[in-house]
């Protein structure tokens, strides 16, 4: 995908409360601005997302999340309204070889949490994941990730969900419209 069609992909999402933040796939020239983004998510945070400690974003780490090819990897970041040049949640796909099926997984800085931007860059991901191909996602996530379970339940598409060594791996089908949700 080259730089025309990933200017295309940034778009601004209106969150639940008004506020409006610019969201765009991640770029190379993210890596700094995304340790940064990191530096600033709290241990629990990162635990749920990386299951461990993770207390700094590695040059390699960083490069490997910002370099992606635009349709077998490929995120999207957030950014702050207030300091544009500031990440507040990234959310990324990662293709499984051989399958039009992959990878999900999204993080929201603390003081954002709540407010809609994980489920808004989810819909976007989804979105991007449809017209690359993609009929389905998966993330893993831990039981004690409520938060991330019920995005996932509330996206309005069918789930499935079973246990893999101690983890709730969900899988959304992504190849159907959304239903209203019924909550």
């Amino acid at each position: 995908m080259g730089p025309d069609a990933k200017a295309l992909e940034q778009t601004t999402l209106t969150l639940p409360d008004g506020t409006r933040v610019v969201a765009r796939p991640i770029q190379p020239h993210d890596m700094r601005a995304l340790q940064r983004f990191h530096r600033r998510l709290s241990e629990r945070s990162i635990y749920l997302r990386f299951f461990g400690v993770v207390p700094e974003l590695s040059d390699e780490r960083a490069r490997y999340f910002t370099h992606v090819d635009g349709h077998d990897r490929f995120a999207f970041i957030a950014l702050d309204p207030d300091e544009p040049d500031e990440i507040i949640g990234v959310v990324r796909f990662d293709r499984e070889a051989g399958t039009n099926t992959g990878e999900y997984a999204v993080i929201v800085e603390d003081r954002w949490q709540g407010r809609g931007v994980g489920f808004a860059l989810t819909r976007l991901l989804i979105a991007a994941a449809r017209r690359r191909g993609y009929r389905s996602m998966y993330a893993l996530v831990l039981p004690e990730n409520v938060r991330m379970i019920n995005l996932l339940r509330d996206l309005g598409l069918p789930v499935r969900s079973h246990w893999v060594d101690g983890m709730e791996r969900i899988e959304v089908d992504i190849s159907v419209p959304e239903q209203p949700s019924l909550a």
